[in-house]
């Protein structure tokens, strides 16, 4: 008999990110989304986990009513500059951190806590776009 391997999945991971133990939350991950989701419909999906999560009451009544009142709205990443919809982040601390991912598991132990892994995916390559000189090859990723 031949067993395989449990396939992966490609999926818009969510994820709590922290500093400092009195922003740890229980549970790291927030959400598992469609990978065919745009990027902007990840962030306004982000934007309100967050604020239904963090805000009080009346911080999320002002949101819903003027996005402007938002104290935390949902960002893209950048690579070298450039704006990044691979990536979204929202919050202080705790925050949300969405990104592409690949090969994600999802497996039980003998006390049905589950357990996911991932493979991260790899930034975009930007050295090879025109306009680029050595410098900023050389700078580090925003």
């Amino acid at each position: 008999m031949v067993l395989r391997k449990p396939k992966g999945y490609s999926a818009w991971l969510v994820t709590w990110e922290w500093f400092g133990e009195h922003a740890k939350r229980e549970e790291k991950i927030a959400a598992i989304l469609n990978p065919r989701w745009a990027g902007e419909r990840v962030a306004e999906y982000v934007e309100f986990l967050y604020a239904e999560s963090e805000y009080t009451l009346e911080e999320r009544a002002r949101f819903v009513l003027t996005k402007a009142k938002n104290p935390y709205p949902a960002r893209f990443g950048s690579l070298r500059g450039v704006r990044w919809t691979g990536q979204v982040f929202c919050g202080h601390n705790p925050w949300l951190f969405a990104r592409l991912v690949d090969n994600l598991t999802i497996q039980g132990d003998e006390t049905g806590r589950e357990q996911a892994a991932w493979n991260e995916r790899p930034k975009p390559d930007l050295t090879r776009l025109p306009g680029l000189d050595a410098t900023s090859r050389n700078r580090r990723d925003d």
